[in-house]
């Protein structure tokens, strides 16, 4: 009970910051565009360069590292981290845009390779059919880490010490670096080119991952935009980043009740109604002005727009054999970030070009689509779906 309970907690732990990374280096964005070391082009080339090399990362786990040990691959990940967060520090410091670029490029690939990693853990912590509230209570911890930051960043702004958001992100690095290396070795998956050709010939997964991909183009990276629409409301940027807070209460609460409401009816209807409330929230959301108002809207924002990535993870897990489960995880991370790659630049392109309310726009529109998607195809991508896989 005692090495069950370790294993748990490492897991959890792991899990979190794993998925932290990303939204720490993130979150950095925003402050770097209100204190004018980088514009609102860059603000969505600089996360759409973080994101594309997590996809980097995730496809060298695919092609050259799903047999390495999930422990060595998981602290090679963790020296990544700690590295480029260094480089990081220097950039913010010194305000160099080539150095920040190599910065986010750096952590990304450590980043792809660390998600590949803690998503394998957690498909092989878990079982087919029954991952939804499991899988949702894992990525709320993530959230509570993801909250805890925002707060910190927000905090560091108002006394003008953003710099040391970056000492927290290196800290959390070497925390990683330390669980990693409490995880026991395993053999080495067998037969992996045999795995990946019956993966490609999946019609369930590959649905799944076309879900994966348009939710995360619509609705991933939108905390990124919401204090810059906060400030066009006539808020402050502080009052941006403590709103991006309560858009991460609302990721832990819309996880565990989205991916309940998965467990207990379908999770193709789930996300489907996720994406529903999503186009409701943001349209009151660009209609709103009252402060208080904002924060219970950005919350049921939160709900809707990250709700659904439990339960399209574990459809996407249920969809694969135990022998896929490794590069099935990685070309998850692919196309989810291949989605917010897109949306984070398209969606910088669409602040610059037009205004803060542009990204909310089309996201509107993309998560309309996918509900009709999901609603439509209910029952039947999942119908003969054992004898594809075979």
């Amino acid at each position: 009970m005692k090495l069950l309970a370790q294993k748990s907690l490492d897991l959890y732990i792991l899990t979190a910051l794993a998925k932290g990374f990303p939204v720490f280096c993130t979150v950095l964005l925003p402050v770097l565009y209100a204190q004018h070391v980088i514009d609102a082009r860059a603000l969505g080339y600089t996360g759409a360069l973080f994101i594309v090399s997590t996809i980097i990362g995730a496809i060298i786990v695919v092609k050259r590292l799903h047999n390495l040990d999930t422990r060595q691959l998981l602290q090679l990940a963790a020296v990544g981290t700690i590295g480029a967060s260094s480089l990081l520090l220097i950039a913010m410091t010194s305000r160099s845009i080539p150095m920040l670029a190599v910065a986010y490029a750096s952590m990304g690939v450590a980043v792809g390779a660390a998600l590949s990693g803690v998503n394998a853990l957690s498909a092989q912590a878990t079982t087919k059919g029954n991952r939804f509230t499991v899988i949702a209570r894992l990525s709320m911890v993530a959230d509570v880490v993801r909250i805890a930051f925002s707060l910190i960043v927000a905090g560091l702004v108002l006394i003008d010490a953003s710099w040391a958001a970056v000492l927290l992100i290196i800290l959390c690095g070497f925390v990683f670096l330390l669980y990693a290396s409490r995880q026991q070795k395993a053999k080495p998956q067998a037969a992996t080119k045999v795995s990946l050709k019956s993966i490609r010939h999946n019609r369930p997964f590959k649905f799944i991952l076309s879900l994966e991909f348009l939710d995360s183009f619509s609705s991933s990276q939108l905390f990124v935009f919401l204090p810059l629409l906060f400030m066009a409301k006539g808020y402050s940027l502080e009052n941006g980043i403590a709103l991006q807070a309560c858009t991460f209460l609302g990721y832990m609460s819309g996880r565990w009740l989205v991916s309940t409401f998965a467990q207990r009816s379908s999770g193709l209807r789930a996300v489907g109604l996720a994406e529903a409330g999503l186009v409701m929230s943001i349209v009151l959301l660009l209609v709103a002005q009252p402060l208080w108002t904002l924060y219970v809207l950005t919350f049921a924002l939160g709900i809707f727009a990250r709700g659904t990535s439990p339960p399209i993870k574990s459809l996407a897990f249920d969809a694969l054999d135990d022998s896929q489960i490794k590069q099935g995880s990685a070309l998850h991370v692919i196309v989810g970030d291949g989605g917010g790659a897109l949306g984070q630049l398209v969606f910088g392109l669409l602040v610059a070009s037009f205004e803060a309310r542009a990204p909310f726009i089309v996201a509107g529109c993309i998560a309309a689509g996918i509900a009709v998607l999901c609603l439509s195809r209910l029952g039947k991508i999942f119908a003969g779906s054992t004898a594809q896989t075979a």
